[in-house]
């Protein structure tokens, strides 16, 4: 759901009527202004009608470009055609009583009153269309901005759990940045050691916004703890999923991968629970293989169990763990980035650094199309030969 219309959707009534009311009181000046320039010449009634009708309008015009938004000629089209045709059939249902050549004491003085109420009118519907204004714009204000200084406490948030990776650990180097989409983001990228090895890992909560950041904070805080008291990666999954699937809502789940090393074999144990593929460049031989598991994401069902393997590493590979934000960035065409999009990248800068490669991909990413998801990757890259 676009911005525009999430907006919309979380006005309070109140404010969404007073709003309206201002609308209304705003446009009945076109009625009064009207009398005043036929000089008060028309049938009281009509001029009821007129000041009703053009205020009504007004609002059915202002909803029509709330609700329908960028197909608001829907709306507004066929409403203006009837109020051009009502205004047309006003004079004829209530014409305007015939007026004397010259006008006596008497007319001039009913003439000058009629002025004075019609004038009188405008300025009251001028205010009080101010006021309706003034009232939404100062509730709303202090509603955004409440609501703005949550957003930005959030936003840090993130950048304290989600931060920039750059280390060695050993014969293997880490580079990693997750970029919201939005101002949080409910992608994470971290890397865990202690004197058992090492673990890499990157989860994308599904969903924009704080919500998929409340979680993706629960998804780092369990890892950890489950890391921190057990093997690196024996039942993380399964911990994970367990806890998860315990406090989130049905609607939202969590795609997962992770690498991880005991710090002395240089082989790598591996799990993807409904993640794109781990990215395998092979220095040796300038090849390309996808490490994967056909496994569901987290969250989704109860009591899941997880597929995991092990993989080799040669000196100079370069593992590359992902999420979708960037494989799913479309063209005009509706072409998607995709792997073939990233192996092109990392063919093209092998020899670079792990920083270097990082951006070089998420500039050809923002060059193929404009970023609709959180976009994360860390790169995981074998230095030395095993001793």
């Amino acid at each position: 759901m676009d911005r525009p219309k999430l907006y919309w959707k979380t006005v309070p009534k109140s404010s969404m009527v007073i709003f309206l009311l201002g609308v209304f009181f705003l446009f009945t000046i076109i009625g009064f202004a009207v009398d005043v320039m036929q000089l008060g010449s028309q049938p009281v009634p009509r001029l009821v009608v007129s000041v009703l009708l053009n205020g009504l309008f007004a609002v059915g015009y202002a909803i029509s470009g709330v609700v329908l938004r960028k197909g608001w000629w829907k709306g507004m089209v066929p409403l203006f055609l009837l109020q051009m045709l009502v205004s047309g059939l006003l004079p004829n249902v209530m014409p305007t009583l015939p007026q004397p050549v010259e006008l006596g004491a008497t007319a001039l003085t009913h003439t000058q009153q009629r002025l004075i109420f019609s004038a009188t009118a405008i300025i009251v519907a001028m205010v009080l269309g101010y006021v309706c204004f003034l009232y939404v714009s100062i509730t709303e204000g202090r509603r955004y901005f409440r609501a703005f200084a949550e957003i930005e406490l959030a936003t840090e948030i993130h950048r304290t759990l989600v931060p920039t990776i750059d280390t060695t650990i050993g014969a293997f180097e880490f580079y990693g940045r997750s970029l919201p989409s939005g101002e949080v983001g409910g992608d994470l990228i971290d890397v865990f050691q202690d004197e058992r090895g090492w673990i890499a890992y990157v989860a994308d909560v599904s969903g924009h916004g704080v919500a998929p950041g409340v979680v993706m904070g629960m998804v780092k805080s369990a890892a950890r703890m489950r890391l921190s008291s057990a093997d690196k990666s024996t039942g993380l999954l399964e911990r994970l999923n367990s806890v998860l699937y315990s406090v989130t809502r049905p609607e939202i789940f969590v795609t997962f991968a992770y690498l991880a090393s005991d710090g002395e074999r240089l082989q790598c144990a591996y799990s993807l629970a409904g993640h794109p593929a781990i990215l395998h460049s092979r220095a040796a031989s300038r090849e390309f293989s996808e490490v994967a598991c056909s496994n569901l994401p987290l969250a989704m069902f109860d009591k899941q169990t997880f597929a995991s393997g092990s993989v080799d590493s040669g000196p100079g590979d370069l593992f590359l763990v992902l999420t979708d934000g960037i494989l799913e960035v479309e063209d005009q065409k509706g072409e998607e980035f995709g792997l073939e999009g990233v192996k092109k990248i990392v063919l093209e800068h092998a020899g670079e650094s792990n920083k270097a490669i990082f951006d070089s991909l998420v500039e050809a990413a923002r060059h193929h199309g404009r970023a609709m998801d959180d976009q994360s990757l860390l790169l995981v890259r074998r230095t030395v030969k095993a001793v």
